[in-house]
């Protein structure tokens, strides 16, 4: 079903106020509150899912919802099974040792995915770097590498991918 080119209005209006509230001084501070971000929320996707549910019925957004569901089931899974797990111990904060962290924090992601990843080896991260002065780097370079790129071995390690593997896009 084609929708037409005004029907993305009311997403460009989110992404523009997620962009340009906070800068402005008078809305600065209401924008900080979550409530005026969920009011902003709720406008915008009321309407939208009325016309939608209107436009093309209800099994479209039945099929989402069951799909939504189903991603939740899976990033729940691997918070449990990444929560689970902790691993202690003193590693020396030196750079070979954090590159070793990404390495095994990049395949991994492929295994138990991104989000699993990241939380199992973030701790230890942190942990292992605390007494340096600038390790800021390090938390944003395990970001990139581990909750961004790990997935990419298997379809498997990232949800979305994984999700779309379950209805028949080919990884390939």
């Amino acid at each position: 079903m084609e929708y037409p080119l005004w029907s993305l209005i009311p997403f460009v209006t989110m992404l523009a106020c997620i962009a340009v509230l906070p800068l402005i001084p008078a809305t600065s501070h209401w924008w900080e509150r979550n409530s005026s971000q969920l009011t902003v929320a709720l406008v915008l996707a009321i309407p939208t899912t009325a016309w939608m549910f209107w436009k093309a019925g209800s099994a479209p957004l039945i099929d989402t919802g069951i799909e939504y569901f189903q991603f939740i089931c899976l990033l729940f899974s691997l918070y449990v099974v990444s929560g689970g797990i902790h691993l202690a111990g003193d590693i020396r904060a030196t750079p070979r040792n954090n590159t070793i962290f990404l390495v095994i924090g990049g395949v991994l992601a492929s295994f138990i995915g991104t989000t699993g990843a990241a939380m199992l080896l973030i701790r230890p991260l942190l942990a292992t770097n605390r007494e340096r002065v600038n390790k800021v780097h390090t938390v944003l370079f395990t970001i990139f590498i581990v909750a961004n790129c790990g997935g990419l071995l298997t379809p498997l390690g990232d949800p979305p991918l994984f999700l779309g593997f379950l209805n028949g896009v080919p990884f390939t």
